[in-house]
C-alpha cells in the first residue's frame, strides 16, 4: 500500500532546491560594503599609478620691510593742507573750519539711498527726501577728540554715503559723491593720497592752537616728575626721558632702558613712539590721553605703586595740551591761516 509521503522524505527523494539565477523570481547575490570599498580603492591607486609625475617647486615669498607699503606715505604738512583745503574743502567748511562756508547753508544730501536704487533696478523711479547736510565742524573739540586722522582720511577718500561730503579719492563709496568733476577727455579727477594726508591734518590744526602746542612741549621735553621708574629706581623723570626729545624713543635717559624691557621700543615701531605715523593716525586722542593716566606699567608715584603716575601729577588741561603736542611728531605743524578758536 501506498501512503502519503511526509515531507521530509519528499526532499530526501526529489533532491536539493535547484539555485536561483538574476533571472528567475530569487535575488543576485551582493557585494559587502568591505568589497564595495576595496575595489574603489584599487580603481583610485590604478589610475594614480597612471597619471604622469610633476614636480612642483614654489619659490619661497620675498620679505617685504614694512616700510614697503606705509599707510601714510609722506610726512604730512600741514602748510601743504592748508594749499588743498583752501582750494577744495573752504566754500563749505569756511577758512576757519567752523562749517560755516559760503555754501554750508544750501547743502543737500544726495536723492539716492538703497531703497531708491533697489526701486530703480525695478523698474520704479522714486526720489528721496531733499533732506539738508552740514559740513563738519572741526573746531569742536570733542568731535575731534573722538576722531582719528585715519577715520578722516577714510571719509575724505570715499565720501560720506548719503551726505553731501563728497569723495576725493579714485573710488566713491556707494552712496556719496564725486568730490572733482571728470576731465573733459571723461577721465577721473581726484586728490592724490598725499594731498588727501595733507589736508586731514590741516584740519586737525583747528583743534588747538599755538599756545597749546608751546605748552605741550614744555610739558614734554623740560618738566620733570619725581617717580620711581621699573629697572632704573626713584628719581626726575621727562617725557622725553623716555619717549626721546623726537618722540622716536631714543636719546632719552631712559630710552635705552624701554628699548630692552619693550620690543616695540627697540623697532622703532607701536605704542610710545610717536613718529610711528602708521600706529600714531590709528589712534584717537582720547586714547593717548587715557593712554599717558592710565596706562604706565614701568612709571609709579613713590609710595603709592596702585597709582598711574600722571594721572595724580597732571591737570586734565595740561593732559590734552601734551596730547596736542604728540601729534606734531607726526606731522608738520603750521597754525591755521585763519586763526585757532
Amino acid at each position: 500500500m501506498s501512503g502519503p509521503v511526509p515531507v521530509s522524505s519528499r526532499a530526501a527523494v526529489s533532491g536539493p532546491a535547484p539555485a536561483r539565477g538574476p533571472g528567475r523570481t530569487g535575488r543576485a547575490p551582493r557585494w559587502g560594503s568591505c568589497g564595495r570599498a576595496a575595489v574603489t580603492l584599487a580603481a583610485v591607486l590604478l589610475l594614480a599609478a597612471c597619471q604622469p609625475t610633476v614636480r612642483l617647486q614654489t619659490p619661497p615669498l620675498p620679505e617685504v620691510p614694512l616700510e614697503a607699503h606705509p599707510i601714510v606715505p609722506v610726512v604730512p604738512s600741514a602748510e601743504a593742507g592748508r594749499v588743498v583745503f583752501e582750494r577744495n574743502c573752504a566754500f563749505c567748511h569756511g577758512t576757519a573750519g567752523r562749517g560755516d562756508g559760503p555754501a554750508a547753508r544750501g547743502l543737500r544730501a544726495p536723492r539716492k539711498n538703497p531703497f531708491t536704487d533697489t526701486m530703480r533696478l525695478l523698474g520704479i523711479r522714486v526720489r528721496g527726501e531733499d533732506l539738508p547736510s552740514r559740513p563738519a565742524n572741526f573746531t569742536n573739540l570733542v568731535q575731534m577728540r573722538l576722531n582719528s586722522p585715519a577715520a578722516m582720511y577714510e571719509t575724505v577718500t570715499l565720501g560720506r554715503p548719503h551726505t553731501a561730503m563728497p569723495a576725493f579719492g579714485p573710488d566713491p563709496a556707494y552712496g556719496a559723491n564725486d568730490g572733482l568733476p571728470d576731465r573733459r577727455d571723461g577721465t577721473k579727477r581726484f586728490l592724490p593720497d598725499a594731498d588727501r594726508w595733507h589736508v586731514v591734518f590741516y584740519e586737525w590744526t583747528f583743534a588747538t592752537s599755538p599756545q597749546q602746542i608751546a605748552r605741550g612741549q614744555a610739558l614734554y621735553q623740560a618738566r620733570p616728575f619725581d617717580l620711581e621708574v621699573a629697572g632704573a629706581g626713584r628719581g626726575p623723570v621727562t617725557c622725553a626721558g623716555c619717549h626721546g626729545p623726537n618722540g622716536d624713543g631714543r636719546g632719552g635717559r631712559l630710552s635705552g632702558l624701554m628699548a630692552r624691557t619693550r620690543w616695540g621700543w627697540m623697532l622703532g615701531r607701536g605704542p610710545g613712539i610717536f613718529t610711528d605715523r602708521d600706529f600714531m593716525v590709528k589712534r584717537k586722542p582720547t586714547e593717548l590721553f587715557a593712554g599717558i593716566t592710565d596706562r604706565h606699567p614701568f612709571v609709579r608715584i613713590p609710595g603709592r605703586p596702585q597709582v598711574p603716575a600722571y594721572k595724580r601729577l597732571l591737570r586734565e588741561d595740561e593732559l590734552w595740551a601734551l596730547v596736542d603736542y604728540l601729534w606734531t611728531f607726526v606731522y608738520r605743524y603750521a597754525p591755521p591761516a585763519a586763526g585757532a578758536p
